[in-house]
């Protein structure tokens, strides 16, 4: 549950930025090929950088560790008395409150699809092309097929169709599917929203634009369009003949001068945006990590005496996987709570100092369960951040990570918050 919360929240701000974008740079352009290859790619590119896992060996941590899951970890609170207690990680409720959402969201587009079924099972069908004995006049294209009321005057109805027919064509209806999909997973997000109904409106200018160019007169053709757009009512996800909300701009796109060539030169501005989004969401220091995993290693190895080059370090270290560590068999975190709080020392010259902050340390749990490599990602000051070091050190076993029912090595975060207050 979390993992997909954190996959929604990336791709959400990837998906806000590009928007963004497209509003104040490309919406106005009438290049709609363009703008609908622009939309499509950037559902697709929210849907796949948070999915990304690149590597980047570089001098320096001048990458963020953990990234957004880091500030979604359960927080242990320190006290100088000794007192431990787990702070209100956002982690505890947020996952739960993003699944509500997404089922209410489903929810909400299922009635919708039993209205199509009901109406591609009940209508007379001719072809691609569904008649309805609807009290309202409706025309939508919806999965391919076109659904038109029988109350329609059969000359106004051949018009529409060609219009849907284009819809057809151009395979508008799986754009609108994806765009569904991830409007679900992003709930929250009114990019989504945005984006969809920005798609929409790129199919419905590119439909206009294929009927004039193949005959339709242009007033006559406005003319029907508001004539038809405040009696229809269609499916969240469809393609329709004549939409209100879209009514004004469609008109306006008819009759614009075109936009030329070197207005696609401002896709060069979405280049950059893709690859710092890329940088923030799918890149990690491999440099910096395998060097301080190394370090961290190599110290525990000498103060054992062991064999600090038969390094244990792998590359197959996983981030998240099907079954996460857990410690004392207990998923709620409580345990590891209770644990640390018995074994943690607030040293004595940092509460003289009023030295306090929040120290994150990353380590790994391997295929036994064993603690490794514990290495401070966020620190605050050497007297906190050993002290923190020092008890994931004593840390006794947990339970493994599981990927495909095998046991693997796993990264963990954990944020220890040293509170003089």
């Amino acid at each position: 549950m979390n993992q997909l919360f954190i996959y929604a929240l990336e791709g959400s701000i990837c998906l806000a930025v590009l928007w963004v974008l497209y509003a104040a740079a490309l919406k106005n352009d009438t290049s709609h090929r363009r703008n609908r290859i622009y939309l499509l790619a950037s559902l697709a590119f929210s849907a796949t950088v948070p999915l990304l896992d690149i590597t980047v060996n570089a001098s320096g941590r001048f990458l963020p560790d953990g990234g957004i899951a880091s500030s979604l970890l359960p927080e242990i609170r320190i006290d100088p008395d000794g007192d431990v207690r787990r702070g209100p990680g956002a982690e505890s409720f947020l996952p739960l409150f993003y699944m509500t959402g997404l089922i209410i969201s489903a929810g909400l587009i299922i009635p919708g699809y039993i209205g199509l079924l009901k109406m591609f099972l009940t209508g007379i069908r001719k072809g691609r092309v569904i008649y309805c004995n609807n009290d309202r006049p409706v025309c939508f294209s919806a999965f391919g097929y076109i659904f038109i009321s029988l109350s329609i005057p059969d000359d106004i109805a051949a018009r529409m169709i060609r219009h849907e027919m284009n819809h057809i064509r151009k395979l508008h209806h799986f754009d609108l599917q994806l765009a569904g999909i991830i409007g679900a997973l992003q709930w929250f997000n009114p990019a989504a929203y945005l984006m969809r109904r920005s798609l929409q409106a790129v199919h419905e200018y590119e439909a206009d634009n294929e009927c004039i160019t193949h005959g339709e007169d242009t007033i006559s053709y406005q003319k029907l369009l508001v004539s038809y757009a405040l009696g229809m009512h269609t499916p969240l996800l469809s393609n329709t003949f004549s939409k209100s909300s879209l009514l004004k701009n469609r008109i306006i796109m008819m009759t614009k001068k075109r936009t030329g060539n070197y207005a696609s030169l401002k896709l060069i501005v979405a280049l950059p945006l893709a690859l710092i989004l890329m940088f923030l969401f799918s890149c990690k220091d491999g440099s910096g990590s395998k060097k301080d995993a190394a370090a961290a290693l190599t110290e525990e190895k000498a103060a054992t005496g062991g064999d600090a080059a038969s390094s244990d370090v792998a590359d197959d270290v996983f981030t998240a996987v099907e079954v996460m560590p857990v410690f004392g068999n207990d998923t709620t975190g409580a345990a590891l709570v209770k644990w640390v709080g018995e074994n943690m020392v607030y040293p004595e010259k940092a509460k003289k100092d009023g030295i306090q902050g929040k120290v994150i340390v990353k380590f790994i749990v391997d295929e036994a369960g064993n603690v490794k490599n514990p290495v401070v990602v966020r620190g605050v000051d050497p007297l906190l951040d050993e002290a923190a070091l020092e008890v994931i050190r004593k840390c006794p076993q947990w339970s493994a990570g599981m990927q495909g029912g095998v046991p693997v090595k796993v990264y963990f975060h954990l944020p220890i918050n040293f509170a003089l207050n």
